[in-house]
């Protein structure tokens, strides 16, 4: 189970152009496959782990033009987030409900739900943990409903061009951390988020858990020094990486040892500024009949 803090700490990556950009590609084709492949006007969307409610924000965004405004409910296990979203989607949102929960232990009606959407967050939980979320999951679901979900933190988000990057910025850090006398401690054991789950996991999670897999595929994203920070800089993320050492030091030298890496192996956009590409997949899933008993 992931850290309420370490959790809330991901929002300011959430807040940058390549997130935001990536996301509104992402979040259109979802509302595209609602209206191309069944049509039917969304009732209730249930956002997991919500942060501010960005994902959500962009699904309202794209909805067709004549359809009703759905209710959202907005789940997160991080209070200060659930505070954020609710200020951020007051304004605009008439049926706001939100959730404190984990998405493992939510407990909404059966087939109460025509949308779920998981932006970036299923990857910070063991496999044991994902099998419980999307049992809930399908459960909630009514039939014919959709799940979509995405994450930039599996196998195949790092093309195998990139690797020397992070090898490099691993190394750095590991000096970084050295030379202030930080030395590798305890040897607990990675958390979720270090082990990056091929994309044939989730193909074979979601089936063995009775979804359709409509859709499953890589958007490429340029991630450039400011997000790269921001992702090097979290706490589970720079822990997964720096094995060992205290996840707070193992993130100020993973956000450090960004620029040094870069200037090594990023490449060079229009602006001749430098980034490292890299994979988000984006799923498209949907339940087509009641879930079996014991399921």
């Amino acid at each position: 189970m992931e850290n309420e803090q370490a959790s809330y700490d991901y929002e300011p990556f959430a807040a940058t152009a390549e997130y935001k950009e990536v996301n509104q590609t992402i979040v259109r084709r979802w509302v595209g496959a609602i209206s191309a492949r069944g049509g039917r006007p969304v009732r209730r969307v249930l956002d997991l782990a919500t942060g501010v409610g960005t994902m959500v924000e962009l699904f309202l965004d794209y909805l067709p033009v004549g359809w009703a405004q759905p209710e959202v409910i907005c789940l997160d296990q991080n209070e200060t987030a659930l505070i954020q979203a609710r200020e951020n989607l007051r304004p605009r949102v008439k049926n706001l409900n939100l959730l404190h929960s984990t998405v493992e232990e939510m407990n909404l009606p059966p087939g109460s739900v025509d949308v779920v959407i998981w932006g970036n967050g299923i990857h910070y939980l063991n496999e044991g943990a994902q099998e419980s979320a999307l049992r809930n999951i399908r459960r909630t679901l009514t039939e014919g409903g959709w799940f979509f979900f995405n994450s930039a933190f599996c196998f195949e988000s790092r093309p195998p061009q990139t690797i020397p990057f992070y090898r490099t910025q691993i190394r750095k850090a590991v000096g970084y951390l050295r030379a202030r006398g930080v030395m590798r401690e305890e040897k607990e054991s990675r958390p979720a988020a270090g082990n990056f789950l091929p994309e044939a996991h989730y193909q074979m999670l979601l089936q063995r858990m009775g979804f359709a897999v409509e859709e499953m595929k890589d958007v490429e994203v340029r991630v450039h020094q400011t997000a790269l920070e921001h992702i090097s800089g979290f706490v589970q993320y720079a822990a997964g990486a720096l094995h060992g050492y205290r996840p707070e030091a193992a993130a100020e030298a993973m956000r450090e040892t960004v620029e040094p890496a870069l200037k090594e192996h990023g490449v060079r956009d229009e602006n001749d500024q430098l980034y490292i590409p890299r994979n988000w997949m984006e799923v498209i899933a949907r339940v087509f009949a009641p879930l079996a008993a014991g399921a």
